[in-house]
């Protein structure tokens, strides 16, 4: 009996792999979706914020303001004039200027310096620039302080200018500052529904992956129709093999196949947009294998409810595409209603995104794939066991 499934459902597969357009849709489609939906959502690395500053000064000091700003990765500094900065941020181009004010040199030595800058209230960017620029403040002004002490020390010490003085208390914040603070990447582990985002690209790739999953399963479930329509199903019950054999052997021929395209995908996602997929690879296989099952029997149902191909047909993309937009294939599901996030819950879709983002995007391990595959597994029962049992061959 396992030896007569396996080679119906083998059949399935190489009937998908001789048709050139399943294998566009089951691959190349999917792939390019992944690769434009990256790209147009900020799929690429960030690009350095571009910061115009105006020295009007051109004193050691305010060179300082521009080093230091300069010296920070994210940020582009853009020596420009007052008038042009100006401009800049109030037409939108930059979310901050900055303007280094005549005189400021002989202020720092005054100890009454200050910095000008403009900004959209509304920008992230334009906040992270000003705790920053807040940073070179306390740097120089820890500078000020130092050398304004050494000149009132009490007793008697070399005579050097304040400006030598300055560079002297400046020098002991390289190559690290006296007190610094040393971040941790926190990767959440144990609480299902924490904020973390998955990457644009992890999340259309597993989204994509997920949907076209299910197109290949209605069309497996469409090929059943298609030889019940032609007479080879009938013809089929003629044989020595019984019902429930072609059955399971035509359901794992659509198991097979989705098993087949997913493979392909995860690894055009791993090696091409950096989806870690491999980080748990039981986890995600588990997850994988329930949710090919459950929209597998879903397409079973289906098409033994319908009456011919062409209803399926009709039905094939908007089931694929509904149930994917409501399960979080498109975007995540932390970013719509609470309501919605309920909606996918009731859905194979939606249970197989929860299950891989946990997984996939925020590193969760196993245990966060058992609950989302064990509904996926008793939806799959379900839906295989009614659709099996009233699947016609004739």
């Amino acid at each position: 009996m396992i030896r007569k499934v396996i080679a119906i459902g083998w059949l399935n597969v190489q009937q998908m792999l001789r048709n050139p357009a399943e294998m566009v849709g089951a691959i190349l489609l999917p792939v390019a979706l992944t690769l434009v939906f990256g790209s147009a959502f900020g799929g690429g690395e960030q690009q350095p914020t571009t910061i115009p500053i105006a020295d009007e000064d051109m004193s050691a000091y305010s060179a300082q303001v521009t080093d230091l700003l300069a010296a920070e990765e994210s940020f582009e500094v853009t020596a420009v004039a007052r008038v042009e900065a100006e401009r800049r941020v109030r037409e939108g181009e930059s979310a901050i200027a900055v303007i280094v004010p005549e005189g400021f040199g002989a202020a720092v030595e005054r100890g009454d310096a200050t910095i000008q800058v403009m900004r959209d209230p509304a920008s992230e960017n334009g906040f992270a620039t000003m705790a920053v620029l807040q940073g070179v403040t306390v740097r120089m002004s820890a500078d000020v302080a130092a050398a304004s002490v050494y000149s009132q020390m009490p007793f008697p010490v070399p005579s050097t200018t304040f400006a030598e003085r300055y560079l002297t208390a400046d020098a002991l914040w390289e190559p690290v500052p006296p007190v610094s603070v040393v971040g941790q990447t926190v990767v959440a582990s144990k609480v299902r529904g924490d904020a973390e985002l998955a990457s644009n690209n992890t999340q259309y790739s597993t989204g994509f992956t997920v949907m076209f999953i299910m197109f290949v399963t209605f069309g497996g479930a469409s090929g059943i129709l298609e030889e019940r329509e032609q007479g080879t199903l009938r013809r089929l019950l003629i044989t020595p093999n019984h019902k429930t054999v072609l059955v399971i052997g035509k359901i794992f021929g659509i198991v097979m196949t989705a098993v087949l395209q997913a493979l392909i995908l995860i690894g055009i996602g791993a090696a091409f947009f950096g989806v870690p997929w491999g980080s748990d690879p039981l986890a995600v296989g588990i997850l994988f294998l329930a949710y090919i099952l459950s929209v597998t029997g879903l397409a079973i149902l289906v098409s033994a409810v319908v009456r011919s191909r062409d209803q399926l047909s009709g039905l094939m993309p908007l089931l694929s595409v509904g149930l994917a937009m409501l399960g979080g294939s498109f975007w995540p599901l932390q970013i719509v209603s609470p309501f919605m996030q309920t909606v996918a819950k009731f859905t194979p879709t939606g249970w197989a995104m929860i299950g891989l983002t946990d997984v996939v995007a925020r590193n969760q391990g196993l245990e966060a794939a058992l609950l989302p595959a064990g509904i996926l597994l008793a939806f799959a029962a379900v839906s295989m066991g009614i659709g099996a049992r009233l699947l016609k061959f004739e």
